[in-house]
């Protein structure tokens, strides 16, 4: 039976690099510092059979309106639902569900929360945003984020395991120090 493993690292929630954000400063070259710095493993009978790199920090406050720090996943268990509709988002993403926001904001098995219908997702570096594609960082408003080659291989990983869309997978976001 398939789990996954997230290992977020103390570092990362500094995605600021201890700069504090001033009006006008240009936050795109401000809020990518310690990024990716974070691991996802998916384990098979508690054996690592997937590791990589993963942004699990939501890095994005002051670039979005919608968005704050407090929307990153808590550290705790959660559940990954599998191969889920993608809307804006390239390749196969999934959702993250049933587990709580650092504002302690409940993601429901739709992947949303009470005060907003945007979803936590693991999905690929891609930031959805007119006329910007691939990134040279991994851009997060609270999600899981992978390389896109990573995402790949995960999605062929499941597709070996037969995971079937919908599925759901236990997993655990672990808080280094």
């Amino acid at each position: 039976m398939l789990s996954i493993k997230v290992f977020r690292y103390k570092k990362s929630l500094d995605y600021r690099g201890g700069i504090i954000a001033t009006p006008g400063m240009d936050l795109w070259h401000v809020n990518d510092k310690h990024n990716s710095l974070d691991f996802f493993e998916v384990l098979d009978e508690g054996k690592v059979i997937f590791h990589c790199p993963a942004q699990t920090v939501s890095n994005m406050e002051g670039l979005d309106t919608d968005v704050h720090f407090a929307d990153t996943i808590k550290a705790g268990p959660f559940i990954l639902k599998a191969f889920v509709d993608p809307r804006l988002h390239q390749g196969r993403v999934h959702g993250i569900c049933r587990t709580y926001t650092l504002a302690g904001d409940y993601i429901t098995a739709d992947s949303v929360t009470a005060k907003t219908n945007l979803r936590w997702l693991c999905h690929d570096w891609q930031r959805v945003r007119p006329n910007i594609g691939d990134t040279r960082v991994a851009w997060s408003a609270g999600c899981i984020i992978l390389a896109d080659k990573d995402l790949d291989s995960l999605g062929t990983l499941f597709d070996g395991h037969g995971i079937t869309p919908g599925t759901l997978i236990t997993g655990e976001l672990i808080q280094e120090e």
